[in-house]
């Protein structure tokens, strides 16, 4: 009687490693060794028995798990919310989809009826939401487009950049207003609070990168923010220290056109840094990263500023992150070869390690500062952990944002060209740091730029050293002295 039980076990321990409600037919296909491999008619009453026990077990299985049905049976909008759910479930981090019924929501959702695509994009947020991923998101076409197009390096907008305010407010703070763009002709200032786009409230859920795509749109098209600007002299709420706070603020609608802004993710400066004897130096103000980032930073690194530099201030403040490959090959140029990047484990867990090749741009004896503040992120971070790490670089500032976790970003065929931006990856830094929500930690405080004058002026300097927004080679007096001993 031990043949039948062995064989049943077999099917059994096959019918829990195949998928079946997520591959049509796999309850038939599991059935079938069961049947060959059983004894002939000395025992039939075990085979009988056999066949009993793994039916069951196997109905079991398709009435728990029924495979989805095809997408091309599908109206339109349903196939647009299937395409969002198989997108998601096949490349999500987390494979327990953080403990929800995943299945079930596809189910409901894709059950619904909906009059247009439009109709069906409150069901792929609302199926979504329940992974509790403010990173994981259904994107418009119009979102998508906007986001696909910052990241080649090129929008049409205002000529601002944004970072998100402390949660659980939401809501976002302008780092960076672009020269000579609508916003700054309009009256944007850096440290701004963006209340509302064309008197919309902004639901405090929604990301950076989602408000964004909100003020962006066709060139020559208007568009008014709603912003409560910080008092000019408020070091502290400019650089984001009062979360957006009303004390002392004003509101103003600022109504502007749109046009195309080119980003110029790095600028190079010559400067001196009196903390080092008016040591040389070159200041590299890096805003985000992108695909054209690393030989932006290459040509930097061998420009007419970086002769004779006998030190580097790469200025992270307001660098909200972008393309992780554009922050590790940006980061290969300042090590030596073999040297780890970081490590990105997708949902398998296998961590995947980038490493540095090629040698790098610079002489590797040349002390490099990193200026870093609250809003330096992800990619960003990635860049910072490389250099510090490896011993290739200071950390100056205050600790940074935490985003230790990837998206990866997905057009759907259905729909009209949106799209899925869902977490795919978590990464840890060369020495194995996990800093998703924690964030690096600065080595060094910022200098006080000289300002001297006792305590009150010290934080105000303070706070001005750690503020995001373009200051060119002044950057450089915020580099104390310490930081250059290496």
């Amino acid at each position: 009687m031990r043949a039948p039980l062995v064989f049943l076990a077999l099917a059994l321990a096959r019918a829990a490693k195949a998928p079946p409600a997520r591959v049509g037919g796999a309850c038939a296909s599991v059935a079938r060794p069961i049947v060959a491999a059983a004894p002939s008619a000395a025992r039939a009453g075990a085979r009988a028995r056999a066949r009993a026990g793994a039916a069951l077990a196997l109905a079991l299985a398709c009435v728990a798990r029924a495979p989805p049905p095809s997408d091309a049976a599908l109206a339109p909008p349903n196939a647009l919310v299937a395409e969002a759910w198989r997108v998601v479930d096949r490349g999500y981090v987390e494979r327990t989809f953080n403990g929800v019924d995943w299945f079930a929501l596809r189910q409901a959702r894709v059950g619904a009826k909906y009059g247009s695509a439009e109709d069906a994009y409150p069901a792929i947020r609302s199926m979504l939401a329940p992974l509790d991923d403010r990173f994981t998101r259904f994107l418009t076409p119009a979102q998508y487009a906007s986001i696909d197009s910052a990241a080649r390096g090129g929008v049409v907008g205002v000529g601002i950049e944004l970072a998100p305010l402390p949660e659980p407010a939401g809501g976002v703070r302008v780092t960076r207003v672009i020269e000579a763009g609508p916003a700054e002709r309009a009256g944007v200032r850096a440290g701004d609070v963006i209340v509302r786009v064309d008197q919309q409230e902004l639901p405090p859920a929604l990301t950076a990168d989602e408000i964004a795509a909100q003020i962006r749109g066709p060139p020559g098209s208007r568009v008014v923010l709603t912003v409560r600007h910080a008092p000019a002299n408020d070091a502290a709420a400019a650089s984001g220290d009062t979360a957006g706070t009303d004390a002392g603020a004003s509101v103003a609608n600022l109504e502007m056109a749109r046009e195309a802004v080119k980003l110029t993710s790095v600028r190079a400066f010559g400067a001196r840094l009196s903390a080092a004897s008016e040591r040389p130096a070159l200041v590299l103000e890096i805003r985000s990263f992108s695909s054209e980032t690393p030989s932006q930073v290459e040509a930097a690194l061998r420009s007419a500023d970086a002769r004779g530099a006998r030190a580097i201030v790469v200025d992270l403040r307001g660098n909200g992150g972008g393309s992780l490959q554009g922050g590790i090959d940006a980061a290969r140029l300042f090590l030596p070869d073999g040297a780890t990047i970081v490590s990105v484990a997708d949902r398998t867990g296998v961590p995947r390690v980038f490493a540095a090749e090629n040698g790098g741009a610079i002489e590797l004896n040349i002390p490099v500062t990193l200026l870093v503040n609250r809003d330096t992120a992800s990619a960003a971070e990635v860049f910072a952990a490389a250099l510090a790490e490896n011993g290739r670089a200071t950390i100056v500032g205050e600790r940074t944002y935490g985003k230790g976790i990837i998206q990866t970003l997905v057009k759907l065929e259905q729909g009209g060209g949106g799209g899925v931006a869902f977490t795919t990856a978590r990464y840890r830094t060369p020495r194995g740091n996990d800093i998703n929500r924690a964030g690096l930690p600065a080595a060094l405080a910022a200098a006080d730029g000289g300002g001297g004058g006792g305590a009150g002026a010290e934080r105000g300097e303070q706070s001005a050293c750690l503020r995001s927004g373009g200051v060119g080679r002044a950057a450089a007096e915020c580099v104390p002295a310490a930081a250059l001993v290496q």
